[in-house]
């Protein structure tokens, strides 16, 4: 999910139940992502994370990439007022990766 390396990344790959040997190593990662993150926020039990328009192209190869390695978690594009990430997951999975996207340097 992330090229960044950090103590508690083999945590959240385990509960995230992801399989990095299937993801493309060319794949944009969160780190990439996070200077155009805009908002994190929840909702109905998804986790929602907004964009701004200058993200598209990478959130589309980023989102491929974790449908492949992360295929039991739900990555879906929503195009609407804002350009936003809709991450569907159970309540362990969705704060592993609601901690990786509150990441941003302010």
């Amino acid at each position: 999910m992330s090229e960044r390396t950090t103590p508690a990344r083999d945590d959240i790959i385990e509960v995230l139940d992801c399989d990095l040997g299937v993801r493309p190593a060319a794949a944009p990662g969160v780190d990439a992502l996070l200077p155009h993150v805009c908002g994190v926020s929840t909702s109905d039990g998804a986790l929602l994370v907004d964009f701004d328009a200058q993200a598209a192209g990478a959130l589309e190869a980023f989102v491929a990439a974790e449908r492949l390695c992360c295929a039991g978690i739900g990555w879906e594009i929503d195009r609407g007022p804002l350009l936003r990430l809709r991450i569907t997951a159970n309540e362990g999975q969705l704060d592993a990766i609601k901690s990786l996207w509150n990441s941003k340097p302010l």
